[in-house]
């Protein structure tokens, strides 16, 4: 058993070590495994598989922005102890002085990220695919940092050994929508796909708790009486006949833990910050669920470490919208898939998310990317990331920022699981990974170098491309529509306000690229498949046809339906055009040379549905 430097301090620390370091927080590396790996052909790498430990004097500068930290038992040296699980690749010479910091999305290392044909890793605790070794060849350290304390770390995921606050149980809101019938479920956001730790009821007759149903995702919810559920266990809740399929449930009740969430921010910003011990410059990248992590840390101001030094120089943020997380606060849930929460409300824009982090933290400002992709923009919040809420009207651009949507492109990407999804049209598999490589390598050249990157690709008002869903929706005769007044918005929310169920506000402006004659989006970065027109790709798709419930959006998938007008290009003529827009691509910054070949040969492998051709 090794030790490498504490998080934030310079000298080598024991596990056990007393010795108080310079700085208010002690976090050690306690490396369990080290193993050498393959993946690069030009240097050898090292996995380490390793605790983090860590002690945060409550007092000090950022851990005031934990909610519940006071409150957290504490040692005799008056600080709040806890652990996380951290998985570091790092080549053993030759690094390129460069780490990237990945935000684990529901405790998964995912494959090596940015890599060609890896294999994607969906189970807990699996080794990354290198794939095509992308950031290995290039001399990167990929570090992954648990940080959510809902993780089952006994299942393999990374997670966070979050300490407990001593509260008097109070309400929180459980909710939850199955595909199939349900006979209970747990107190927790699981699902089939993912188990995490639940939140045990204080009391399995507690009179006073609530179970609320409704339809459709913003409808209005209905009281289920008393005496149709109960609670089976101090873990899980039952329905009479069971829980419906596709029926939001809202359970309201008290649980006996109060876990301080907000211990996950101070985990991934110490490890950001031990990283610069090795490296001249740290990113961070984040998707979806990670993502929205990433853009909470800005909310926090916690881009700043303990000595006031900024953390990441830069962030990227994938798919993430305008949105945060259940990531600071009392009976926080990380795990949060479909329900709306307080902290999905204001600020929305990154321009304000920065001005947040240099008053909360000043000198901690990074340069962020962020790419979402059409489904965002469709849930009702995506445009809101540079979009006024009220008016709609096009926001100045923060000078540390860049955003892009990938057009057409749908939240799940080229993953397979789609194909199983309950949803009305075809799915597509338009896979704007080789656009991310590039925006990266932007990213490292902005914040590493000073190098601007390419402009935002975003609809915009000023030049007619940024629309409403609904004038969209006209657009397309042919493939299934879901009913406009049921679309999902974004609702003013007051960040503030926890007493549920969650009272919403008027919709804020919900905006979408707009599309020309064939269905396909005119603005943000186009894909060749796309730009090339050989089918109508969407970021939305209506659920299958249910009886008796209206027709809603199904969460993250779109379609490929028909041209809406002209024809498809074939042959030599298709191969051409796909070839010219990829050149295109590369001339804007948006796309690698050397990615030109793959890119187009899997733009003409999504050849058009056969009742185009």
């Amino acid at each position: 058993m090794c030790c490498d430097p504490p998080f934030g301090g310079s000298q080598r620390v024991g596990p056990d070590d007393a010795t108080p370091l310079a700085l208010t927080s002690k976090l050690v590396l306690e490396s369990l495994e080290e193993q050498s790996v393959t993946g690069s052909r030009h240097r050898p790498y090292e996995w380490v598989v390793a605790v983090g430990r860590s002690a945060v004097d409550p007092a000090e500068h950022g851990a005031r922005r934990i909610a519940d930290l006071e409150l957290a038992p504490r040692d005799a040296d008056g600080r709040v102890r806890f652990e996380f699980d951290v998985r570091l690749l790092r080549p053993r010479a030759g690094g390129n002085g460069r780490a990237l910091l990945v935000v684990p999305n529901r405790g998964m290392t995912g494959g090596v990220p940015f890599s060609a044909g890896a294999a994607p890793a969906f189970g807990p605790g699996e080794d990354p695919d290198p794939g095509d070794a992308f950031l290995l060849e290039r001399g990167w350290t990929i570090a992954w940092c648990g940080w959510q304390w809902d993780v089952r770390r006994d299942q393999g995921g990374l997670g966070l050994a979050a300490p407990l606050a001593d509260v008097e149980p109070g309400p929180m809101r459980l909710e939850f929508r199955p595909d199939a019938v349900q006979a209970d479920h747990p107190l927790s956001d699981s699902s089939p796909l993912f188990a995490f730790e639940d939140y045990p009821t204080a009391d399995q007759g507690d009179p006073e708790a609530t179970l609320w149903v409704r339809t459709t995702p913003m409808g209005s919810p209905r009281l289920v009486p008393r005496e149709r559920w109960r609670f089976v266990d101090r873990t899980h809740v039952a329905l009479d006949g069971g829980f419906q399929p596709f029926h939001w449930y809202q359970l309201v009740y008290r649980p006996s833990i109060a876990p301080v969430v907000g211990t996950g921010l101070l985990a991934v910003r110490d490890v950001g910050s031990w990283l610069h011990g090795s490296v001249d410059h740290v990113l961070a990248y984040g998707a979806s669920q990670s993502g929205r992590f990433l853009r909470h840390l800005l909310y926090e101001g916690l881009n700043v470490d303990e000595a006031g030094h900024r953390v990441f120089d830069g962030l990227f943020t994938h798919i993430a919208g305008a949105r945060r997380g259940e990531f600071n606060c009392r009976y926080g849930q990380p795990s949060l898939t479909h329900p709306l929460t307080p902290d999905y409300g204001p600020p929305y824009a990154t321009g304000d998310l920065l001005e947040r982090q240099a008053a909360l933290g000043p000198g901690g400002g990074p340069k962020v990317v962020a790419t979402n992709s059409a489904w965002e923009y469709w849930r009702g919040d995506g445009a809101l990331v540079h979009q006024d809420p009220e008016t709609g009207a096009d926001l100045a651009e923060h000078p540390d920022s860049r955003t892009y949507l990938l057009a057409g492109t749908d939240h799940f990407g080229p993953f397979p699981v789609k194909d199983q999804l309950p949803v009305a049209n075809p799915v597509h598999h338009l896979d704007p990974g080789p656009v991310l490589r590039a925006l990266l390598m932007a990213l490292e050249a902005w914040a590493c170098d000073g190098v601007e990157p390419p402009a935002s690709r975003v609809p915009r008002q000023a030049d007619g491309t940024a629309v409403t869903r609904q004038v969209v929706l006209e657009t397309f005769t042919d493939g299934a529509r879901p009913d406009p007044d049921e679309l999902p918005f974004t609702p003013r929310l007051d960040p503030e306000d926890r007493s549920w169920p969650l009272s919403w506000g008027e919709p804020t402006v919900a905006l979408v690229s707009a599309v020309d004659g064939g269905g396909n989006e005119v603005a943000g970065v186009r894909l060749p498949a796309q730009a090339v027109a050989t089918s109508a790709y969407t970021g939305w798709n209506p659920r299958r046809p249910v009886a008796g419930l209206p027709s809603v959006l199904y969460e993250f998938a779109g379609s490929r339906l028909r041209l809406q007008a002209g024809t498809p290009p074939t042959g030599a003529e298709l191969a051409r055009r796909t070839h010219q827009v990829a050149l295109a691509l590369v001339a804007q910054g948006l796309l690698l040379a050397e990615d030109v070949e793959r890119t187009v040969a899997e733009a003409l492998d999504l050849r058009p549905p056969a009742a185009d051709r």
